[in-house]
């Protein structure tokens, strides 16, 4: 292909997977890892789709264009999934502790709080290009970071889960009380992701993570929405972020520094980097933390990406897709030569980014003038029904107790009334006995 076939086929499969992005962030329950596994799955008729589309592509060039698509699609999906998370499964104010955009959500200004993430996310994924030489001569050589922080992988990992419950117990008045709270669900979700995972669940584990994260965090909020009362949710305004404040700029930056703090280490996600970036504020304000959270979400999944170019590890689905997509060409190994597939998925991912970000401001401004409990309780049971349907037809019935005792254990932190974010110790948790065992 000539530069300028190559260049509009990058642009349409951005596109493309913006399309796809905005399915999967829609659709509650729906990770876009599960985009990643079925290309692989069907890459010969994805060949064959872009063979019909460009003109007479190499083989090298095919797998740069899917890895195009898996990008966009995670970058949209990771802008878009605020709509579904702000507007559907919002509990009443009388639960002690709400999510900041479901906070904002029951004060009328659940578009304002889409539209700040939006905001935050593009802010996060442009900080996070920035730190991009910075993370390559940090993690590689000359300072090899990656290597030497190795044995004291699974140390961190432990401690950052004691300090999220230590973060918990600073935010409530009886502190031990909260503490023993966090500690229990961060005790349920590990045991769970370990018999899910590392067990006889009888599913393999990229599988497996359809039901046990749509089970922790999908069905439960959408079995909220199902019971929100009539008049629960208030009549929403329009949207009005207004201008970033210093403090929203500064959580940009420190949100997009802690995505790539843990960009390279297994296990954690953009929720564990907000959480991250959060650490020592015993309940940042809703505005704010909706930049915080839009900034980690983009900026951790562009740079798990750039970081697989760094180290050779995958650290998210898309990652692991892209290394099979790519293979060679997917290292960095000099600090001055930025590999141009690096600089190709870089370009797509603000692309993407950016037009993610514009779909989801103006579909939050629409939702605004029409939602109403009475719209949520409806989306909330065609969005449960579709999604126990997907674990069903993708995972069979094994997938489908996975997801239900997933729910359970879920639904806990709500009922505790502590932050869902000590459910990721069911991914911690099977990376630290993995590590422990040496596998």
């Amino acid at each position: 292909m000539d530069s300028l076939a190559l260049i509009g086929a990058v642009l349409g499969m951005t596109f493309l997977g913006v399309g796809a992005g905005a399915l999967t962030g829609l659709a509650p329950g729906i990770h876009v890892n599960n985009v990643a596994a079925l290309v692989l799955a069907t890459r010969a008729a994805w060949d064959s789709l872009i063979a019909l589309l460009a003109a007479g592509p190499s083989p090298e060039e095919t797998s740069l264009l899917l890895s195009v698509f898996l990008v966009a699609a995670t970058v949209a999906h990771a802008v878009l999934d605020f709509v579904p998370s702000v507007f559907l499964g919002a509990p009443s104010e009388e639960v002690g502790t709400l999510l900041p955009g479901h906070r904002m959500l029951l004060s009328g200004d659940g578009a304002t709080a889409v539209a700040l993430a939006a905001r935050g996310a593009l802010g996060g994924l442009l900080v996070g290009i920035a730190l991009l030489v910075p993370l390559r001569l940090g993690l590689g050589d000359p300072v090899g970071l990656f290597e030497a922080f190795r044995p004291w992988t699974a140390a961190f990992l432990v401690g950052l889960l004691l300090a999220l419950v230590g973060m918990e117990a600073a935010s409530a008045p009886r502190r031990l009380h909260c503490a023993g709270r966090a500690a229990l669900v961060q005790g349920l979700a590990g045991l769970l992701g370990v018999g899910v995972l590392r067990g006889p669940s009888g599913l393999e584990a990229n599988v497996a993570l359809l039901p046990l994260f749509s089970g922790l965090f999908g069905i439960p909020g959408l079995l909220h929405g199902l019971r929100v009362p009539p008049g629960g949710v208030p009549p929403q305004r329009s949207v009005s972020p207004g201008r970033l404040s210093r403090g929203d700029r500064a959580a940009v930056v420190r949100g997009a520094l802690a995505g790539a703090a843990v960009s390279w280490l297994p296990g954690l996600s953009g929720g564990a980097a907000a959480s991250l970036a959060s650490l020592g504020s015993r309940r940042p304000e809703a505005r704010r933390f909706m930049v915080l959270l839009g900034a980690t979400s983009t900026a951790t999944a562009t740079l798990s990406i750039a970081v697989l170019f760094v180290i050779g590890r995958a650290r998210s689905g898309t990652a692991a897709a892209v290394r099979d997509l790519l293979g060679p060409a997917a290292a960095w190994d000099s600090p001055s030569a930025v590999p141009d597939a690096l600089l190709v998925l870089v370009a797509s991912s603000v692309l993407a980014c950016g037009a993610a970000c514009v779909v989801a401001t103006r579909l939050a401004q629409s939702l605004a003038t029409r939602w109403t409990s009475a719209r949520a309780r409806p989306i909330s049971a065609v969005a449960l029904v579709a999604l126990v349907g997907l674990i069903a037809a993708v995972a069979g019935l094994p997938g489908l107790l996975v997801a239900a005792l997933a729910a359970l254990v879920g639904s806990v932190p709500l009922a505790l009334g502590v932050r869902r974010v000590h459910l990721m110790a069911s991914l911690l948790l099977p990376v630290l006995l993995g590590a422990a065992a040496g596998g």
